[in-house]
């Protein structure tokens, strides 16, 4: 996949400084300042490397145990507090594990604000990136280089950039080791030395995109693919908390229309036992309280007298009795439903019940499976 290099040390309102490489290292857009909407066609499929200066950036070392990244957020700026000039709630750290070794850390700082300045404009423009990273990550270790104004060092004693009589102090004592130069290199020492033909941008780019360049953009500063997955993951955890809500809404609603279900068939049974023994009441009132009351009331006569309707009853049916469905004492009343063989068996049986004193009444008679079904009320 072809990269996109945005070199943000000339970036402005209008535009920014780019170039364009395809796989192999080779110019397929040569470096040049254009404007957002180039920048916007430049960027068709491919990947976009944010390149900032090292101007813009300290780099220092630091002896600490390597740290999950939570804590070493919170440890590493306090532990390089007295070495910095600003207030660490201003600055900006980046590590990674590729980079710590033997027990020491190498991190990047670089102002909050200017971090937030380069997300703003590029989000402003509509300029999507892969990553954030320092022109000083084109150096191999012992390496250095002119990139227009500015020395980029990777020594061991030295790492970051260096300008104006800092550089010339510092090339002056490692004159063994003498810097890359290339055609905008404007920090001359030694006019001896032969200039590379291509611009500092097109090599720092060709060397970035064959490392592993360190993102900046961690931590607050997260953006892109990363920010991305977290964001997703907070919705579908905000999804599943709602569908989570509505399902056990939805399984107590079902259990409560269950429920009122069960309560109004058990209201109706209620309304018409209620009825049954409260036949003239227009509504059902206390249940409870009206039958316990009326249970109450029942005194040993009633009693008396429903043991002696059964008794006569028993006697009439003889010894082989008819079957017995239902039976009921209500009001002085028996009511009995049985299962007789025929109708001439049932007369005899209400005759022999009249002969021992006893009111009938048949409220009804049907044949059924070559049966009779009958119901007396006995007083």
């Amino acid at each position: 996949m072809d990269t996109c290099f945005l070199f943000v040390k000339h970036l402005d309102d209008k535009g920014c400084f780019s170039l364009k490489l395809n796989e192999d290292g080779e110019l397929v857009s040569p470096p040049k300042q254009r404007t957002f909407e180039e920048i916007l066609n430049l960027q068709h499929e491919s990947r976009t490397f944010i390149v900032e200066s090292c101007d813009n950036a300290t780099i220092i070392e630091l002896e600490l145990p390597w740290l999950a990244e939570r804590k070493a957020r919170v440890a590493i700026p306090y532990a390089l507090e007295d070495k910095l000039a600003q207030s660490v709630d201003e600055l900006h750290f980046s590590f990674d594990k590729q980079r710590y070794q033997n027990n020491h850390y190498l991190v990047f700082v670089i102002s909050k604000n200017r971090m937030h300045h380069l997300l703003n404009q590029l989000a402003e423009h509509r300029i999507d990136f892969d990553l954030i990273t320092l022109d000083w990550f084109a150096l191999a270790p012992q390496e250095m280089c002119v990139s227009e104004l500015s020395l980029l060092v990777n020594h061991d004693e030295f790492k970051g950039a260096l300008s104006g009589e800092l550089a010339l102090n510092y090339l002056s004592k490692h004159l063994l080791n003498q810097p890359l130069m290339f055609q905008d290199s404007q920090i001359v020492t030694d006019l001896s030395l032969s200039k590379n033909e291509e611009y500092s941008f097109t090599w720092i780019a060709r060397a970035l995109q064959h490392t592993k360049p360190l993102n900046l953009c961690q931590g607050e500063m997260q953006h892109g693919n990363n920010t991305e997955w977290i964001n997703k993951g907070y919705k579908l955890v905000a999804v599943l908390a709602c569908l989570w809500i509505v399902s056990i809404l939805g399984v107590n609603a079902l259990k409560l229309h269950s429920i009122n279900k069960q309560t109004a068939q058990i209201d109706q049974e209620i309304a018409l036992v209620y009825r049954e023994f409260f036949p003239e009441a227009k509504q059902v009132i206390s249940p409870k309280f009206r039958i316990k009351k009326l249970l109450a009331e029942n005194t040993s006569e009633n009693q008396n007298h429903f043991w002696f309707v059964l008794n006569q009853f028993a006697k009439a049916a003889g010894t082989s009795p008819p079957t017995i469905e239902h039976l009921r004492y209500q009001n002085k009343i028996l009511s009995v439903t049985l299962v007789i063989n025929d109708f001439t068996t049932l007369e005899k049986l209400e005759d022999q019940l009249k002969k021992l004193q006893l009111k009938v009444k048949q409220t009804q008679a049907s044949t059924h499976d070559q049966h009779v079904v009958a119901t007396l009320e006995l007083t």
